[in-house]
């Protein structure tokens, strides 16, 4: 009889299911970005206000992300993963339900903790194979993607046939999909992380990376490319041509993000990161030469491969537990990107479009420098 300490390695687990919770998860979210800006009047909130609610379930994963890590670590991704569907679910209902600001806060609060559940419990289950924890985790991806787009173009028509608020409710609806699967999935051992308890990340070089990245390519980028191009497609309504523009970015990552994750598994991901890097900066420095379109292909492009990517780099990282380490990255990701859509109208309203987008670039690039390339 062995009395070994040591904990069992679990066995692979398939990413279908983790895959489909995640992806059924988000369409409530992905779907507000494209409704919420021109339906503002239906949810009972003020225009001045979308910006706060769209940026909110950020701000609130800043403390979750670590948060979620330290209850993962005690009751493990499955019972986790259970939990964040069940929230998917009420906060998608509660966009369609609550006609009020202070419910809608609510139902994005929701949906910030229940993400950064759902993100940290997939990673768990993509990385229970090291060895193609890229390839599993652009499968995920590459499924989330698909998922996104049809419910974007999707969700746009039904909005047109019932309305705004009745479609959150079919969504709400459609979301049980998501919680049945997780259901579903076997249960992983716990990570043994020591009792550190709850605090929140100090930033490394890939925490640093993180933040520039939210900040501009989450952050800055997303929300003034509505202005850049807000004329390109006039010929459908408002809300499908937003849907279709979004569906673009998904429908990229369904491509980019197995393509990166089987390069960054071959070739190793911080070599292919750098490269990634220097074509995400040269997208900036193409908006700034007024190339617009061009370097807006680029950037979403490189983007869908760095969701890929940067997981396999915090793996190889090795510190702490895995959860842990993915959470102080995501947490200034998220700072990043709430931090971005509030500066985002003040920046693009009061500089001109080649010097803040050539300053994007700079600043991109000397983070690349000291949080990719220099060791």
């Amino acid at each position: 009889m062995s009395n070994d300490p040591s904990p069992t390695r679990a066995a692979p687990t398939g990413m279908a299911l983790p895959g489909l919770v995640i992806a059924v998860a988000m369409i409530g979210d992905t779907l507000l970005y494209a409704v919420l800006p021109l339906y503002h009047d239906d949810f009972g909130v003020s225009l001045a206000m979308v910006g706060v609610l769209l940026s909110l379930n950020r701000w609130i994963r800043l403390l979750a992300n670590s948060g979620m890590a330290v209850v993962g670590e005690r009751v493990g991704p499955h019972a986790m993963m259970v939990a964040a569907a069940i929230g998917s679910v009420a906060s998608t209902a509660l966009y369609g339900l609550a006609a009020s600001e202070a419910l809608q806060v609510v139902a994005r609060m929701l949906w910030g903790i229940s993400y950064a559940a759902l993100n940290l419990a997939t990673l768990a289950y993509a990385v229970s194979d090291r060895a193609n924890a890229g390839k599993r985790v652009g499968a995920s991806r590459a499924a989330i993607g698909l998922v996104q787009a049809l419910a974007l173009v999707g969700g746009a028509w039904i909005v047109l046939q019932v309305g705004p608020r009745s479609t959150f409710l079919i969504f709400g609806g459609l979301t049980l999909v998501a919680l049945a699967a997780a259901l579903l999935l076997p249960r992983l051992p716990r990570e043994v992380a020591g009792q550190k308890g709850f605090r929140l990340p100090f930033p490394h070089r890939l925490e640093t990376w993180g933040f520039m990245l939210g900040f501009t390519a989450d952050g800055v980028f997303l929300l003034t490319l509505a202005f850049l191009m807000k004329d390109s497609i006039t010929w459908v309504a408002p809300v499908v041509a937003t849907a279709i523009l979004l569906a673009l970015r998904w429908l990229v990552e369904i491509t980019t993000g197995p393509l990166g994750s089987w390069i960054g598994d071959r070739f190793g991901a911080r070599r292919i990161s750098i490269v990634n890097g220097a074509l995400l900066i040269s997208g900036f420095a193409l908006i700034a030469l007024d190339r617009e379109l061009l370097g807006a292909l680029v950037i979403v492009m490189t983007r869908g491969m760095f969701n890929t990517l940067i997981p396999v780099l915090v793996l190889e990282r090795g510190k702490a537990s895995v959860l842990s380490s993915q959470a102080s990255y995501s947490t200034w990701r998220d700072f990043g990107a709430a931090v971005g859509p509030l500066s985002a109208p003040w920046l693009f309203l009061n500089v001109p479009q080649t010097p803040l987008y050539a300053a994007l670039a700079a600043t991109l690039g000397i983070s690349a420098y000291f949080c990719l390339i220099r060791r």
